[in-house]
């Protein structure tokens, strides 16, 4: 059985220390990723489709639990390695807004259109610790040939024109995050 996740604000969890820093960052998560990267960071896109979100990202989006909404999976690597997993998830209503800009963006990182753009606001990140039970770590670990006891994700609603994306990022394991 598959089980949601308990997300606080990050202001009330207690992080590792390894990872605090990343996790409470409110600038783009894939620049700074390329300031410690030793190769390029790719993006390599896993899924891009209309599916039903997850009940927890429904909730938070306001939306009917079966409603299908767009849905982005990717993973950014430090070359060919792994290092983030990361699940956007775009109402029908926001889509609306951009059709051509979130369809324009293929294997460009998404926190590259969010932070150009000037009507760009933010909700409060949000931190969980996931466990294989989540729905959420089995769709990161998908792709992993060995997975750990633990992952740390944050989560954040952005807001394109006042229109809500829903943004979640997993640390996959990594030793960059104990090297920052």
């Amino acid at each position: 059985m598959k089980h949601w996740t308990h997300w606080l604000p990050a202001r009330k969890q207690s992080l590792p220390y390894d990872l605090r820093e990343w996790l409470t960052d409110t600038g783009s998560l894939t620049k700074r990723l390329q300031h410690v990267s030793e190769h390029a960071v790719n993006v390599e896109l896993l899924h891009y489709d209309w599916q039903t979100a997850l009940p927890e990202e429904s909730l938070l989006l306001q939306q009917p639990l079966q409603r299908i909404q767009l849905a982005r999976e990717v993973l950014l690597c430090d070359g060919d390695t792994p290092e983030i997993y990361a699940r956007t998830i775009i109402p029908q209503s926001t889509y609306q807004v951009l059709p051509s800009r979130f369809d324009n963006l293929g294997v460009k990182p998404l926190g590259q259109m969010l932070f150009d753009e000037p009507s760009l606001s933010r909700s409060e990140i949000q931190v969980a610790q996931l466990t294989p039970q989540h729905w959420l770590y089995q769709l990161a670990t998908e792709t992993l040939d060995i997975c750990p006891d633990v992952l740390w994700a944050r989560r954040s609603c952005f807001y394109l024109k006042g229109q809500p994306v829903l943004v979640c990022e997993i640390f996959l394991p990594s030793e960059k995050w104990s090297h920052v």
